[in-house]
């Protein structure tokens, strides 16, 4: 088994945070859907005022004792419902299959849970796609609810051609 730790990102961690979600857009059917680059995330999540937060799942390399391999990260940020007050929105959660099964992921929902508390968060959402039934059927067996059936919540998206155009209007 490997051993594994979970950890803050830092600004140099942004070449595999990158690699990742690459590597996560490819399993979701859409690899061309990352337009995102090294300093776009450098910029976003490491400055004064970052838009995310990070954190990284490495494993020991086992060619180079010396080194860890990073094999999974989860992207989150804060937010705020004016029903609900703030939350602790997941972004974007990935490990790599290889190190599915492991407990990283686990791990990493119990720092986001106890993150989520620390803040006075009510609660920490986030999307899953349609077809993972495995990672949907994980999340249902953790308690969570499943927003789209209990509430009935579409989730739209203005991009940007059509920001542009309503701004001009």
């Amino acid at each position: 088994m490997s051993h594994f730790r979970i950890r803050p990102a830092t600004p140099q961690d942004c070449p595999e945070i990158l690699r990742l979600i690459k590597e996560g857009a490819a399993y979701e059917h859409k690899p061309n859907a990352v337009t995102l680059t090294e300093e776009d995330l450098l910029q976003d999540g490491f400055g004064e005022h970052p838009f995310y937060y990070c954190l990284v799942a490495e494993v020991e390399n086992e060619e180079q004792i010396e080194r860890s391999y990073t094999v999974g990260y989860a992207m989150y940020y804060f937010t705020y419902d004016p029903r609900i007050g703030k939350l602790l929105y997941l972004e974007d959660f990935y490990i790599m299959e290889p190190y599915q099964g492991l407990g990283i992921g686990s791990e990493i929902l119990k720092i986001l849970s106890q993150t989520t508390l620390q803040t006075n968060c009510s609660c920490m959402q986030f999307l899953v796609v349609i077809w993972n039934k495995p990672s949907v059927e994980y999340y249902m067996r953790c308690g969570a609810s499943d927003l789209s059936t209990e509430e009935g919540w579409h989730l739209f998206r203005f991009n940007k051609e059509t920001l542009l155009r309503m701004a001009a209007e």
